[in-house]
């Protein structure tokens, strides 16, 4: 009880005991308000892996997915969670990150750009749009900082080789857990190139960080081996989809050219506004104005091993690292724009804004007494409006998305057998989700639905309006062997309308 007063205390820990109950508040606040919403289809593959994971029920997700969370979360199941305790566990990965991102940057400055740094995380719309949903990236996160961090004490504090064993293993598991975690391997390869030269080979420290990854890397591949068929399903499907001969690259080449294809790498900078919106890019920018010794001494930093520039390069290079990654994925493929994917920049770009905010603190600080501190709330708030405004907007906007497929995998739940199977147009994953039985997906073949139908004994299909692909000419096709028996609307607009079928076998 001793300890806890002391601790308490003291103003330092009151206020990051106050930015993590905010940080909390928000999030529940959003959890009250969308815990029933339904699940887009990237969430029901993770999903149904973890309830596969637990009960064996059906699963279709695709082969590339990432398993790590939904393994985790299969174990949630197991021990009697239900969906609101697992959206509960999310939430409580979104606020964990925010913690461990206010330990990383006391640990590389100080407790001030520590608190500014977390405050800030704590409102920024895009991981507050995620924690409401089952986001890897979320889920992700807390590894790559935590790997980040025990990294910086093992290799450059040299505290002890065992946080660089775990550095390995959290971002082994962490790559398990989703794939943006692999954008801290060129992070820290290029980092310790810059540290150690080629030297890198004779630090025992390097050997400590690789056997952390050995023990942990063999088993995952060796799960996507025996699962999918091979060690890592993501990299066949950006080479086989995006780089083999007349695949997207080609096409985005011959379409667009290859000034366009190089621009998009660029996108994660020209879209700082929208992600980062207008005050926090200011910040920012106003913050890489501290680092400006970093940008200068270059060279000193290549000959020496500077302690301030050291700390400046770790910061600088994680959060480029992550955008040149990424902008990189954008260029090579046909991916679409999500500000998710550069989850794993988030923490160092409120370290560098948190740099920015200090600055002009200190400097209205020397015009008045505790100017500098008002200047630091007035700064958050501003930051914070827009943020939470946006992400109140969104996140509420796409809460009730996709929300009649709830109702309809109940019913049909209760209206077939286990073991049972289903044919849906464009929904088969969260239905097999909520329904908890394999569902297939039909399109334009119709003799192979026909097929589908006949041998899997199918006794319902599902149509849906979400998307404007499904194929309604087979529903008219067969409308003697099909009743409908069931529908879910849209306002007045029939949105999903279950089938019955007869007359296949």
């Amino acid at each position: 009880m001793e300890k806890i007063k002391a601790f308490l205390s003291k103003r330092d820990n009151q206020l990051l005991l106050l930015v993590m109950l905010l940080a909390l508040i928000i999030r529940l606040y959003f959890f009250f308000k969308t815990h029933l919403q339904g699940l887009w289809w990237d969430e029901a593959d993770y999903m149904t892996l973890a309830k596969n994971y637990a009960f064996d029920l059906p699963e279709i997700a695709a082969p590339w997915r990432a398993k790590g969370m939904s393994v985790l979360l299969g174990i949630a199941y197991q021990l009697g969670a239900n969906e609101i305790v697992q959206r509960l566990i999310i939430i409580a990965f979104s606020v964990l990150a925010i913690y461990l991102t206010y330990l990383l940057a006391k640990e590389l400055y100080n407790k001030k750009v520590a608190l500014i740094a977390s405050a800030l995380m704590s409102v920024l719309w895009v991981p507050l749009f995620w924690a409401a949903r089952f986001s890897a990236e979320t889920f992700v996160l807390p590894f790559y900082i935590l790997a980040g961090l025990f990294f910086w004490k093992g290799y450059i504090q040299n505290k002890s080789y065992w946080y660089l064993i775990l550095s390995g293993m959290l971002l082994a598991y962490g790559i398990f857990v989703y794939e943006s975690m692999g954008v801290f391997i060129p992070f820290v390869a290029l980092f310790i190139l810059v540290h150690d030269k080629l030297n890198f080979l004779k630090n025992k420290k390097f050997w400590y960080f690789m056997l952390g990854l050995l023990i942990v890397l063999p088993f995952v591949f060796y799960h996507y081996q025996t699962t999918e068929g091979s060690i890592y399903p993501r990299l066949d499907r950006v080479y086989s989809g995006s780089l083999a001969e007349g695949t997207e690259l080609d096409v985005k080449l011959e379409t667009q050219g290859l000034l366009s294809v190089i621009g998009s790498g660029f996108t994660y900078f020209y879209m700082a506004p929208e992600y980062l919106k207008w005050p926090l890019l200011i910040l920012v920018l106003i913050g890489l104005y501290t680092f400006l010794d970093l940008f200068l001494g270059l060279d000193i930093l290549f000959k020496t091993k500077d302690e301030k520039l050291t700390k400046d390069f770790f910061v600088i290079w994680w959060a480029l690292s992550v955008l040149i990654m990424f902008g990189i994925y954008m260029a090579i493929t046909m991916a679409y724009y999500e500000q998710r994917y550069i989850f794993p920049a988030y923490p160092m770009l409120m370290i560098i804004a948190a740099r920015g905010i200090i600055l002009i603190a200190d400097f209205l600080e020397t015009q008045k007494h505790r100017l500098g501190t008002l200047a630091i709330f007035i700064l958050i708030i501003i930051v914070a409006v827009p943020h939470l405004s946006y992400a109140n907007d969104i996140i509420l906007s796409k809460a009730t998305s996709f929300s009649q497929e709830r109702a309809a995998g109940e019913w049909l739940k209760d209206h077939t057998e286990v073991g049972d199977q289903l044919i849906a147009c464009t929904q088969a994953v969260p239905l097999t989700y909520y329904s908890e039985r394999k569902t297939l997906t039909y399109r334009y073949n119709i003799t192979g639905t026909d097929e589908d139908i006949t041998n899997n004994k199918i006794k319902y299909l599902i149509l849906d309006g979400y998307y404007f692909d499904c194929n309604l000419t087979y529903i008219q096709l067969r409308e003697n062997n099909l009743t409908p028996v069931q529908a879910y609307y849209e306002g007045d607009q029939p949105i999903i309308v279950i089938f019955e079928t007869n007359g296949y076998y």
